[in-house]
């Protein structure tokens, strides 16, 4: 079966627990995903992604947990035809990703990953504009 994701895991893909969370630390959260350096990371030029500079990376829901916090406490954005449902702290702006409920896919905006190094992302140019 092909993977749901954007960017599928490769097979034998040593799977990490990564953690990350809004500014204000109001939400965290932590998810399963092999090394964020070893795979593709989206950087879509959609208007959404382009005007607040995400750089995205892909897990299925059931990988993804808050840890402080909930979905319930984010605020939400959608447009179009309104399959993702961007999410941002209310509190500090931060712009979490989104969740896309359909695919059961979480879209981590690797920018609020504890530690990382923007420098070593492997960046995968996805054409978004075209597709809204």
């Amino acid at each position: 079966m092909a993977s749901p994701l954007p960017v599928p895991s490769p097979k034998d893909a040593e799977v990490k627990l990564h953690t990350g969370g809004c500014h204000c630390k109001r939400v965290r959260y932590e998810f399963e995903h092999p090394d964020i350096y070893a795979m593709a990371v989206v950087s879509c030029n959609c208007s959404f992604c382009e005007d607040r500079g995400s750089l995205n990376v892909y897990t299925l829901e059931d990988k993804f947990r808050f840890t402080k916090g909930s979905a319930d406490d984010l605020t939400t954005y959608s447009f179009g035809e309104g399959r993702i449902m961007h999410r941002f702290c209310p509190t500090c702006g931060t712009t979490f990703g989104a969740a896309v409920p359909r695919g059961g896919i979480v879209v981590i905006n690797t920018r609020t990953i504890d530690g990382i190094d923007l420098q070593r992302l492997q960046l995968y140019k996805a054409d978004g504009r075209s597709k809204m």
